[in-house]
Parts: C-alpha cells; structure tokens; sequence
C-alpha cells in the first residue's frame, strides 16, 4: 500500500493528524467495556469501583508494592521468601512520583499512564509502519484492545517497554545514535534485557556506515572523529548500572535481581533443553496443549518472527530480539507469552504482514478485538501461560 492510499479518503475531511490519535482513543475506549464486561463474566466483584484493581494480577501486585513501599532490604519482610529487586526500576518509580503529585491511587495511575504511554508507542509507530493505515490501525488494536491489551493498559512494563522500543526504532531510523542510546539506558533501567540494545545501535551504525561507501579499514579512524557511537552505547547501559549501584547499597549484592530468580525455581540452564522439555510434556488429560507448551509454542512463535526479521535484513531488530527472547528463556519457560508479545518489532512485522490483505486484514482486526474479552477472562481467571 502505497503512502498516498495509507489515508483514504476521510484524509480529505479530517486532518491525518485527527485521525492517526482517534484510532488508539476509540480501541482504547473499546478495550475497556471488553474487558469490563470480562470482569464481570469471570465473577468478579460487580462494582465499577473494582474494576481497575481486579485486572492487578501476579507480577501487578509486586510492582504496585514497589511504587508505594520501595525495594525490600535483605532479608525480604513480606510476601513470599523472595524480595521485590527482580523488577526493574523505571516504570515503577515514574507510577510512584505522580502518585506522590497528584494523591490520587495508585492503581488508577498506573492505568492511566499506560494508557498513555501504550497509545503514544503507537503514534512513534506510524512511520514505522510506513504510514500504512491498516497495519496502524491493527497495531492500535493490538495494543488498546487486543488479547494481551492487560499486559499494556495495567500496571506491567510493556507499555514503557514498547515505547521506548519504538523511539529507538525511529531514532535508528532517522541515524540518531545518541538518542538511541540516551533511550536505550532508560530501556535498561525497565527490564533487563533492555541493555541488549546496544549492540543494535553499534550495528546499526555499522550498515549505514557501509552504506554510505565507508571501508572497514577506516572504521577506527571515523570512530576517533566522530565518537558519536561510542557515546551511544556508553550511554545504553547506564540504567543497568544506576540499578545495579543502588541495590549494591541498599543490600551489598548489584547482582541481586538475578540471584533473587532461584526464589521462583527459575534456574540457569540451556534454553534448547528448557524449549524441548516444554515441547514434550503433555496435558495429563484432553486433546489442548498443556500450559507449558503454549509457553514453548509462545517460544517457537517469537523466534520464527525472528528469523523471518532477519531474512528481510532487518538485522539490528532481529539481534535484539533474539537475544530478548534467549536471555529469559536460559531461565525457563515461564512468562515467555508475554515477553513476545512485547517485542515491538514482531509485532509490527506481524501487523504489516496480516495488513497487506483486506481479507487478512479484517479476519486479523476481528480475532484481535474478541480476544480482548476471552484472554480478558483467562486472566481474571489465572490461566498460567498468561502470567
């Protein structure tokens, strides 16, 4: 689809700008009722009142402690015998400072800033979907209204996950490095392998450097010039560090969110043994996968996309998301699902794809709107490849 069709016609009446913030505003909106009426389907407490802190499950309630209460000292004094440093810092605080400024809850905060920030990750993915209004308009969906939308419109990191994502993306685009990389330390600062970004910014820089007919010989000359890179990649592990930093003084151990994993079972490991495993353990009973092979199913899928990235030598993004998706998986299976479907630049290469067919299109726009509502009742309901 061409960038003069990307708009139709209402372009002609209604300014582009209009329409590109009306489509995440109206699944927003949509996603909403959905996901009340799931609410009350699952039975769930029948006031609206509930609502928001009904859709707070699992890791949820951790990082709602964490944005009220701070990190755990050593040892941990409530919850189970694990402390809070597995999760990342970044979102958490920013809940708890406008928390902190606007005395309002904390949960209704959360949602709304997610909101926010899952409907502005969309806007920075216009261009990246090269201004085609299907691919956009399904990617709104998929976000606001779509069957993992509870992992972008409550308190979860995906929604400053994927934005940040997104304007690395863009940056990359537009050779921005230091942007990139002043991003990507934020990035670092929300979940782990945040810090991977680097080497997509280096490499990035790499192929547009050959691009523009530079030889390899006089890469360290144009590094030495023009440092630009390096102080990129310097900066793209600054949130890690600043991380690290604290919980070295808050407890003597920088390391602490790795080593407080073994508290949850999730042990270092292959993660082709930990993919295999998955694969072959069937469902005690019934013709459905069991929980743990819709995570190696999640696996597979995700690194299929992958795959199919890097066939259309989108080489940076393909590195970074085989590396997002083998770093959590030496430690097990577990919430694989939804570390795919954070991968902004699967997502988007699935969404262009279902776009390029109006009968695809449709099908695709549909099964992602009614999946709000039935994974909506899975969640509320604790289907475990969800969490």
């Amino acid at each position: 689809m061409s960038a003069e069709t990307a708009l139709p016609q209402v372009e002609r009446s209604v300014p582009r700008g209009a329409v590109l913030v009306a489509i995440p505003l109206a699944f927003a909106l949509l996603g909403v009722l959905l996901r009340l009426a799931a609410y009350f389907e699952a039975g769930q407490e029948p006031t609206l009142s509930k609502f928001v802190d009904g859709l707070c499950k699992w890791d949820c309630v951790w990082y709602l402690r964490l944005a009220t209460s701070g990190y755990d000292t050593f040892p941990p004094p409530t919850m189970i015998d694990a402390g809070n440093w597995a999760f990342f810092p970044l979102y958490p605080f920013i809940v708890g400072g406008v928390h902190a400024l606007v005395q309002l809850p904390v949960m209704a905060v959360a949602t709304a800033l997610s909101f926010l920030l899952s409907s502005a990750a969309a806007l920075v993915a216009w261009p990246l979907l090269e201004r085609n209004l299907r691919a956009y308009t399904l990617y709104c969906a998929f976000l606001l209204c779509g069957p993992f939308s509870f992992y972008f419109t409550t308190f979860y990191t995906e929604a400053v996950f994927v934005l940040l994502t997104n304007c690395i993306m863009l940056a990359l685009r537009r050779s921005s490095y230091v942007t990139a990389g002043a991003l990507g330390g934020l990035l670092s600062a929300s979940r782990l392998v945040g810090v991977f970004i680097a080497f997509s910014v280096a490499l990035q820089y790499f192929f547009d450097y050959r691009k523009q007919g530079g030889a390899l010989r006089g890469l360290p000359g144009q590094l030495w010039r023009q440092p630009e890179i390096v102080l990129a990649v310097l900066l793209t592990p600054l949130g890690l560090f600043a991380y690290m930093a604290y919980l070295h003084w808050q407890m003597g151990d920088a390391l602490a969110f790795g080593h407080v994993q073994r508290a949850w079972g999730r042990l270092s490991g292959s993660p082709l043994a930990y993919l295999w495993e998955g694969i072959i353990t069937w469902p005690k009973s019934g013709f459905w996968p069991s929980n743990t092979q819709w995570l190696a199913l999640a696996a597979i899928g995700g690194l299929f996309a992958t795959a199919i990235l890097a066939v259309r030598r989108q080489y940076p993004m393909a590195l970074f998301c085989f590396v997002a998706l083998l770093l959590p998986m030496s430690a097990g299976l577990a919430s694989m699902l939804r570390f795919v479907v954070a991968l902004s630049p699967l997502v988007l290469l699935a969404t262009s794809f279902l776009a390029s067919w109006r009968a695809t299109y449709v099908v695709a726009l549909l099964a992602i709107v009614a999946g709000d509502y039935f994974f909506t009742v899975g969640w509320l309901e604790e289907w475990l490849p969800l969490v």
